[in-house]
Parts: structure tokens; sequence; C-alpha cells
């Protein structure tokens, strides 16, 4: 059995599903429907504008199909449309999987969406009158797929290290709370320009802290745009998942402390291409030509697979495990340490 254990719901909308919202929701905005011909964009010009074109250590050239997905998000309807179609999706590609939503970005796109501004919307009007039905989208979509297919699938609530809105966010803190129970953990992730990638601020760690007694397992994004010191930093707050974390490989010290503290790394073959591939290109000459993870499965590391952000990178899971083993990954080592982080996660073992 082979679990997809980092997967993004905003990378996850497919060309096929965007361009049936799009009929279906009638958007007109160009990225969905050309005004000369009067027609709804196919699904390859969708994925012509949705998938990078190859790797770039520029982050913005990701980021920006990322935005471009968003414009899809009008009403809340149109979120639970598309978020049944990425559930449907990735249980077609894989044995389960966990997916990921960074609600505050979903939430502040949908405002952009409707003609307000986000930051003008008070932060608690933002989180029960905005924040919360989108949330309660996403996790009807989930328990109606799960329903149909019988495969395991969880939610983990991702928080931004942009950190836009302290109130906002504190707000939106609030509405987790209440929703913990269906959702399997916490997550840190975000895209911040140099000269400090991975930043942790103040007010997302008092956040985490506040959190945590609801929602325990706390995965972050570390070592993929920066460096090994970026790993020991949030090793600090005690994570039990890494995503990421490819620069382990530059310090014997923080690949042993992973090891000792049983920290699982997420690793995801292709959107390490894509994303960095200067740094990845400088790891894999330190280690003998070794790609990360056979590199840090020889390393003793417990690590996992995900395909990050299937649609902008052009993958899916199965793809990542027909890439893994080509690497020279040991499958069956890959298999056990998926099984124990899904029960390290959801106490159910599979």
């Amino acid at each position: 059995m082979f679990l997809d254990l980092h997967r993004h719901l905003e990378g996850s909308h497919s060309p096929a599903a965007l361009a049936k919202v799009a009929r279906d929701f009638d958007l007109r905005a160009p990225l969905f429907f050309d005004e000369v011909t009067q027609a709804f964009r196919s699904e390859a010009e969708l994925a012509a504008a949705l998938t990078m074109a190859g790797p770039s250590d520029d982050a913005s050239v990701f980021y920006r199909c990322i935005v471009l997905a968003r414009q899809a998000y009008v009403s809340v309807a149109a979120i639970r449309a598309l978020s049944v179609a990425a559930f449907q999706e990735a249980a077609a590609d894989t044995d389960g999987f966990e997916l990921r939503i960074s609600l505050f970005s979903m939430t502040r796109t949908l405002l952009e969406n409707l003609g307000l501004r986000w930051r003008e919307v008070p932060p608690r009007a933002f989180a029960e009158q905005y924040a919360r039905p989108v949330l309660l989208a996403v996790l009807s979509a989930r328990d109606e797929v799960a329903a149909a297919t019988k495969k395991p699938m969880v939610v983990r609530l991702g928080l931004s290290r942009t950190w836009e809105s302290g109130p906002h966010y504190d707000a939106l803190g609030d509405v987790v709370v209440e929703h913990a129970g269906q959702l399997v953990g916490l997550d840190v992730l975000g895209i911040v320009p140099p000269p400090d990638t991975e930043p942790m601020p103040e007010g997302l760690v008092r956040l985490l802290a506040r959190l945590r007694p609801h929602l325990p397992d706390l995965t972050i994004h570390a070592g993929e745009f920066a460096g090994h010191g970026s790993i020991d930093r949030v090793l600090e707050l005690e994570p039990r998942g890494i995503g990421h974390g490819v620069h382990a490989l530059e310090s014997p010290q923080t690949l042993a402390r992973l090891v000792r503290d049983g920290v699982t790394l997420e690793v995801c073959p292709t959107s390490n291409r894509l994303l960095i591939p200067s740094a990845l290109a400088k790891l894999k000459a330190a280690h003998a030509g070794l790609e990360p993870l056979p590199a840090l499965q020889r390393c003793h590391v417990h690590c996992v697979l995900g395909s990050d952000d299937p649609t902008p990178m052009g993958t899916r899971f199965s793809a990542e495990l027909s890439v893994a083993e080509a690497l020279g990954a040991d499958l069956r080592t890959l298999e056990a340490d998926m099984r124990r982080r899904w029960l390290e996660m959801t106490g159910t073992a599979l």
C-alpha cells in the first residue's frame, strides 16, 4: 500500500476539473473563456497555462500556476466542486492520501474574486462568514469521496509563514479549533523571497502553540528553499514531519537528529527537480550522484513520498512511485515508513 503523504489541494485542480467548473459556473475570466471565439478553453489549453514548462530556481514561476487556478474560486459551491474532483482524482491515483488545505489563502482569494478587499473584512467576519464555509465545503467533499471510494483520506490544515495578518489568522484559529476533530494536523508552508526563505514569524509560532493541543501532529516545510539550518530551527518545535527537508543531506548532525527523533521527511522528487534544480544538482554531487530520496534512506531517515502539487508539476503520485523506483529507492522501506507515518498521524493501522 502506497500513500501520497504530501499533496496540496490548491495544486491539485486538474485542467479537466477546471474546465468543467468553468462551464458549470460560467467563468468568463480569460484563463477559462476566449472572448474572440466565445468558447470555453479546452482541457489542453488550460494544461498549457497551468503547468510549468521546465525547471526553474525562480519559485514565482510555480506560484503563478497556483494563482491562475485560484481564479476559479468564485464561490463556495465552486470550491466544493473543485475539491470533490481533487479528492476523486487523488483516490483514483493512490491507495490513500493526505490533502493539505491553505484555508487562509483560499478564503482571501474567494473574497478578492468577489470584488472585496479582504483586509477590510473584520477578522471575525473573515473567519465566520467566509473561511468556515470554505472549510466545511472541503470537509464535505472529502466525506463524499471517502464514502464512495472507501479509500483512506485525511485533511491537514496549512498555515502560511507569509503571515499577512495576525488578527485574521487568529480568528481563523478559533474556527479551526471547532473543527479540529475532522482534521489530522497542522502544516506550515509558504513561499517567501530571500534573504530568509523559510521564516517562522513570532505570531505564527504563537498560533501553532495555541492550536497544537487540539491538533498535535505538526508538519513544517523546511530545508527546501533554504539549507539545513532551516530544519535545525524548526526541529525545536518538535514537528513529526518535515515537508521536503532535502537539505538535511548537508549536515550529518541534522541527519542524526532526524533519525534520533524519528521525524519523517516528505520527499517529492519531481517537485525538487522543478523548483530547486541548482540546489538539487549540488546535493547530488555531494552524495555520489544520488538523488535525495535514496540518499536519505541510506542515512536511515524515515521518508515518505509526495506528489506535492500535481497540476503545475505535471505529475501524478503513480508517476512519483515510478521515479522513486528508478532512483533506486527502497520501496519496501518506503511503504513501511508510509504505514508508520499514517499510524502516527491517525492512530489507525492500515
